[in-house]
């Protein structure tokens, strides 16, 4: 009975080292996390703004601005755990921040205006576009 225990410790022991030993898990599910949250920062933001009638190009930079301060904070201190250059960081991680505003905006702007799709639409499918990049540069570039 007590080898049996034994197995079944050791067994749960692997299953946590391949959790936190894979550097790749280990960073992503708190970038899954700062990512989700960020979302309700961003696309919550956005649609309030949207609701009161500001503008598309102004509420998608409130919006940006104030979820991408979040981002940096939280995948600097919590995610990535950076010891980087700070000023390095803050010019890559605002270089990757102004992309994603001309790219959000250009979108918020000529899909509604040119195939009229629906503006929170558009704004949802460009915050998934800068997911499937803000990972990898975030990780291997901006915080390395």
């Amino acid at each position: 009975m007590n080898n049996t225990h034994d197995k079944a410790n050791r067994r749960q022991e692997h299953a946590d080292d391949g959790i936190t030993q894979n550097p790749r898990r280990r960073t992503l599910l708190p970038y899954l996390m700062v990512s989700a949250t960020q979302t309700l920062v961003e696309f919550g933001s956005f649609t309030l703004l949207h609701l009161l009638t500001v503008p598309s190009t102004i509420a998608n930079a409130v919006a940006i601005v104030l979820s991408a301060s979040y981002n940096f904070l939280m995948n600097r201190n919590v995610t990535f755990k950076s010891s980087s250059n700070f000023t390095r960081s803050v010019i890559l991680f605002i270089t990757l921040w102004a992309w994603n505003y001309l790219f959000g905006s250009t979108m918020l702007t000529w899909l509604p205006q040119n195939l009229g799709w629906n503006a929170i639409l558009v704004k949802f499918l460009t915050m998934g576009c800068q997911f499937a990049w803000g990972y990898p540069l975030c990780k291997h570039v901006i915080f390395r």
